[in-house]
């Protein structure tokens, strides 16, 4: 479970640091920014899904990824899009932390500034830099792997050429010029073993990060049984219906079948399954409650079938997993938004973190029940305020009280909630 983000010169983003909860949420204007966080921790998680070291790094990772890609041209200008201001010479930086038993508080930054094509890792240990490495240019067309800190690493030189991310190897040293005294050189062990085993968690935890897109939900009637059986629902619902038919084919897997069952029916989904249908065909059906009538899941309305792509990497997800989504309420009804928190708890329950963007105030709205009941506590929600000023994103942490009201509410639904009562007034008859 993530604790805190820092996140530099990424898209809107000159720098920004945030505090996460198990459910963390994030509400503002269209275009300030929130959005561009879930994909920054998107992009970290996703490299670690590439199977090649050869692309196995930040270009890499946005031309291949599963869950953030751009276009795969020569022409393409690949960080325009990226670079916060189109700024070639800064360093992206993205940096995550994470509450561990051993170490209390660790934490990794990964950092590549296109210009120069340079390389900065760190790892971090209660809010302290443990050590840093770069793959950084010495020529004019060549590169090379140093120890940036501590002072005792400096003359050594790291084993491997550290454009991959998050592989403990990285970590190991060779000798260098200097040799180390016998007692520099315990230090430098015991550091750089400290480093392995941080980014061996780090690393572990990373792919159990799942990113939801705002666009989802265009499920067809069947899917063919491919050769490679997907680990999520993908970040469009692409791989929606195998997973549910992994689900509904093997006990183990029953009481996660049951959650989906449950959750699909309060949003107007009775009794869905899904299973083999014969040759290499796979798909999923259910019932309407009003009609009572058994229908394939591509004649469910797009709210139906986004929600359920959520409902399922929810449930399907381990203790542990990070899932990230874009706009839950996408095509639900008010009565059906006001369900999500309460859906959220209970993946919280679960041992899950969830982290949201929403356009809903109604689903703010529904966390007071789920606080004044105790099914939530205030300190499990996180709830930050996005604006984009000239320097680009800021976000503000809202309070929330121990009754589950947002102290003084969100400040943009105030103001274009002013507007509207104002303009209401306008339109009544003089007395």
């Amino acid at each position: 479970m993530l604790s805190k983000i820092k996140i530099g010169n990424f898209k809107s983003i000159e720098e920004l640091e945030l505090q996460l909860a198990p459910l963390t949420i994030f509400v503002g204007p269209n275009s300030s920014g929130k959005s561009n966080v879930l994909e920054s921790i998107a992009i970290l998680a996703q490299t670690t899904r590439l199977e090649s070291s050869i692309v196995r790094s930040l270009e890499g990772s946005l031309r291949y990824g599963a869950f953030i890609r751009y276009p795969l041209s020569s022409d393409f200008p690949l960080f325009d899009f990226i670079a916060h201001k189109k700024d070639w010479s800064k360093f992206i930086t993205f940096e995550i932390h994470t509450k561990e038993a051993e170490y209390h508080d660790i934490g990794y930054m990964y950092a590549f500034m296109p210009k120069e094509k340079e390389i900065r890792q760190a790892v971090f240990t209660n809010g302290e830099k443990l050590i840093e490495v770069g793959f950084l240019k010495v020529g004019k067309s060549s590169w090379g792997p140093k120890f940036l800190y501590p002072e005792e690493f400096k003359p050594l030189r790291p084993a491997g050429d550290l454009r991959d991310i998050l592989v403990p190897v990285y970590f190991e040293y060779v000798i260098g010029r200097e040799k180390p005294s016998e007692i520099e050189e315990k230090q430098i062990e015991e550091i750089s073993s400290k480093a392995q085993k941080i980014i061996e968690k780090i690393e572990t935890g990373a792919r159990d990060f799942y990113f939801i897109s705002a666009i989802r939900g265009e499920i067809g009637p069947s899917v063919e049984i491919g050769p490679i059986k997907p680990d999520f629902v993908g970040a469009h619902g692409e791989g929606l219906i195998e997973i549910l038919s992994l689900i509904f084919a093997k006990r183990e897997y029953d009481e996660i079948g049951e959650k989906i069952i449950k959750w699909a029916g309060n949003f107007g989904m009775r009794k869905i399954k899904a299973g083999w249908r014969g040759e290499k065909i796979l798909s999923a059906d259910y019932i309407d409650p009003e009609l009572q009538t058994l229908l394939n899941i591509a004649l469910a309305s797009q709210g139906s079938r986004q929600i359920l792509t959520i409902i399922t990497q929810l449930f399907w997800s381990k203790p542990g997993s990070v899932i990230m989504i874009e706009e839950p309420e996408i095509s639900l009804h008010v009565e059906a938004q006001l369900k999500l928190p309460k859906m959220f708890s209970d993946a919280i329950k679960e041992g899950k973190q969830v982290i949201v963007t929403t356009h809903s105030e109604h689903l703010i709205l529904a966390l007071k029940p789920l606080i004044v009941n105790g099914e939530l506590k205030p300190e499990d929600v996180a709830i930050w305020h996005f604006k984009k000023t000239e320097r680009g994103t800021k976000a503000e942490k809202l309070n929330l009280t121990d009754k589950g009201i947002v102290e003084g509410w969100i400040p943009s639904y105030v103001e274009a909630e002013r507007e509207i009562i104002k303009e209401w007034f306008n339109t009544l008859p003089e007395a």
